[in-house]
């Protein structure tokens, strides 16, 4: 089966057209436990190490 090519969008173009039907959401802040299946907004920083240097 083949489909007529009438013209070709770069790469970059398809990329801009797939990501116009979406909008970034606002960062959120919840407790570590309910954030399962979220993606984190900021990289999560440890105030010491884990384990502590030896």
């Amino acid at each position: 089966m083949t489909f007529p090519v009438t013209s070709m969008i770069s790469v970059e173009e398809a990329r801009e057209r797939i990501l116009s039907f979406f909008s970034r959401l606002e960062p959120e802040t919840r407790p570590v436990l309910d954030a399962l299946g979220q993606v984190l907004a900021a990289d999560v920083v440890a105030p010491f190490d884990i384990p502590p240097p030896r």
